[in-house]
């Protein structure tokens, strides 16, 4: 994930050679799916509506890699799944407590964007609705 203009102050120096160690751990992989790093994978839906990657250039491959666990899922083929279009799988690090100074290895995970994003979005949404509740009560001040 980019890091934001305003949080930059809050990563140490060296963040881009703990970021590298942090992704040669996960063996260059997805710690959560398993995607590997900087390959085209095509995601999508079984019918009971679990999440599913495979690589892009396997169409032939009968078993697809859910996304939840990393673990293969037999008959995901694509008569049986409809996958979308290949993305770049680019592996990002999280903090898992939200915190950048705290750079820990136990506190690190090296995730692709999906996963990434997902583990965020409940504190990105509260921030979300935070910053619209402020925004209401300043207008309400000049009201």
């Amino acid at each position: 994930m980019p890091i934001r203009p305003e949080n930059k102050d809050r990563y140490p120096a060296n963040w881009p050679a703990i970021s590298q160690q942090i992704r040669d751990r996960a063996g260059q992989q997805c710690e959560k799916c398993c995607a590997p790093n900087g390959e085209l994978i095509r995601r999508g839906r079984t019918t009971a509506g679990e999440a599913v990657w495979r690589m892009a250039s396997d169409s032939a491959y009968m078993d697809g890699v859910c996304a939840d666990t990393g673990l293969l899922i037999p008959d995901t083929s694509e008569d049986t799944v409809a996958y979308g279009d290949p993305v770049k799988v680019i592996l990002t690090v999280a903090h898992l407590d939200h915190q950048p100074e705290n750079c820990d290895p136990e506190n690190l995970r090296a995730w692709c964007q999906r996963c990434h994003l997902a583990y965020d979005a409940p504190r990105k949404n509260a921030e979300r609705k935070e910053r619209n509740v402020q925004r209401k009560a300043v207008r309400d001040l000049f009201a």
